[in-house]
């Protein structure tokens, strides 16, 4: 690995731990502001569009975000081959992505549910079409995590900008639909720009597309697979339901879901390209990163899903009033889904994928594709957003429950199941207490109970974690306490 190229993995989970700060903030402060001032429907319309273009988006990159991750992380001191993959992938990419869009703009005209929105789909195929050429993979592979920051907060404020001064009332909803698609552009021609002055293609001879048909198969089959269990049953809520106003309920605890994702994300993504250059080269190494990253994200998202359990009601009314409160049953679903989107999402790219085993992570996904779309067709039209919320759950439930199936050999090897008896009872003290201090608070404000649930969360968990001797909350409390010291 060229040091003098890449940062340690301190730094580049410091930038993440950053670009999820930032990117928490505008959502605090975005989801509140747009749910209020919008309708329900007209929130609903705006996230029913934006969900098409999400599913298109997975047809148009057929994996190549995870695919070529992984390879440009594995030929980056080598700029004549990262010359050959980049160029080979976005080929791949433009070639799919002309035919789904011609698709799209077909369908805006015949559908009848896309017609009524027009505009906005028209809005949100250009999304589609700029989302194609992120080539975020590219400056991930070569960890460059400073300029991802320093780029992504930079639009996600003017965003947050552009929102406060063009969202104003309820029928602004393709106001705020153009400002969701133009940071995507933004981000977007940024990053191309940028590879383009940084990749010479020059000289490079013929392209070899062929060589990356079969392994970029698996994850297109995954990325699409999951598209149909993540984003697909957005779009079969709205075409079942009579309007979007149950899109927009369901779409607010999708949101509370992508505010916990982004913090997980933020640590996996770091850890990925490492773990893909250990795999090959420092086995010992990539142990040791693993049982890291696997403590910190089970103590995360077991966290999230218990907090979420408890404490939805206050955070659903604050975050959007009580016009929201038909998507509390919907939020504490979602806090599952995280949990088990979250492993699965690291067992995934952070054991199969680095081993050569993705065949395997894309038929756990494929199977989690009908359970979806008999779930979705069985209880969309008539739980509406908890009917799509237990959908993806019950999919979430059999992918993690097949992936942990596959990587048991490796995880067996690394993890210790004494400590995660350890973490398991530390969060069930913590949400227990937790719930008995619910009922006290539950006449106070809804922030107050939100602030104050969450605090009384963590310190019993931290509390309950050291007494047992947990790994990771030791690793917390020793981090915490060193820093402390040097203050």
């Amino acid at each position: 690995m060229n040091q003098k190229q890449t940062h340690s993995v301190k730094f580049n989970a410091m930038m993440n731990i950053l670009l999820t700060a930032s990117n928490m903030l505008v959502s605090i402060v975005t989801i509140p502001y747009v749910t209020r001032v919008l309708s329900v429907e007209g929130y609903g319309d705006v996230t029913f569009a934006q969900n098409v273009s999400q599913w298109l988006s997975a047809m148009c990159l057929v994996g190549v975000p995870m695919y070529g991750l992984r390879e440009c992380a594995r030929v980056r001191d080598d700029p004549r081959k990262m010359a050959r993959v980049v160029r080979e992938l976005l080929a791949i990419i433009t070639i799919f992505t002309a035919v789904v869009l011609t698709c799209f703009g077909v369908s805006i005209l015949v559908v009848p549910r896309f017609h009524q929105i027009a505009a906005l789909m028209w809005v949100f195929l250009v999304s589609t079409l700029l989302l194609s050429y992120g080539v975020e993979w590219y400056f991930q592979a070569i960890e460059q995590y400073k300029y991802i920051t320093i780029r992504s907060m930079v639009f996600k404020m003017l965003s947050l900008v552009a929102m406060l001064v063009f969202v104003r009332d309820e029928g602004d909803y393709l106001a705020y639909g153009v400002i969701l698609a133009l940071v995507v552009c933004g981000n977007n021609v940024l990053n191309l720009t940028r590879m383009l002055r940084m990749v010479s293609f020059s000289g490079l001879g013929p392209m070899c597309i062929g060589r990356h048909l079969r392994p970029l198969a698996s994850y297109a089959a995954l990325s699409i697979a999951t598209s149909v269990y993540l984003v697909f049953d957005s779009i079969l809520l709205g075409m079942l339901s009579p309007s979007n106003v149950q899109v927009g309920f369901y779409q607010l605890a999708a949101k509370l879901k992508n505010l916990c994702n982004s913090v997980v994300n933020a640590i996996i993504s770091v850890l990925i390209p490492r773990l893909s250059y250990y795999a090959k080269n420092d086995l010992e190494a990539y142990g040791a990163l693993l049982r890291k990253g696997w403590g910190f994200l089970l103590n995360l998202c077991l966290g999230t899903a218990l907090y979420l359990l408890v404490y939805a009601y206050p955070l659903v009314v604050l975050i959007s009033s009580e016009k929201y409160v038909d998507a509390v049953l919907p939020v504490r679903i979602i806090g599952l889904v995280n949990l088990f989107s979250c492993m699965s999402y690291f067992f995934g790219l952070g054991i199969l994928s680095p081993l050569d085993q993705e065949s395997k992570l894309a038929r756990a996904n494929l199977t989690g594709v009908p359970t979806s779309l008999v779930c979705n067709l069985l209880l969309d039209g008539t739980l509406g957003a908890t009917g799509a919320a237990i959908s993806v759950c019950l999919s979430e439930l059999v992918i993690f429950l097949m992936q942990l199936h596959d990587c048991w050999p490796v995880l067996k090897e690394h993890i210790d199941a004494s400590n995660m008896l350890r973490t398991f009872t530390s969060h069930i003290m913590a949400a227990a207490v937790a719930f008995a201090a619910s009922l006290p608070l539950a006449g106070l404000n809804v922030a107050v109970q939100v602030v104050a649930g969450f605090a009384v969360y963590s310190v019993v968990w931290l509390i309950s974690a050291l007494i047992m001797g947990e790994t990771t909350a030791r690793w917390a409390f020793g981090t915490l306490r060193g820093f402390m010291k040097r203050k």
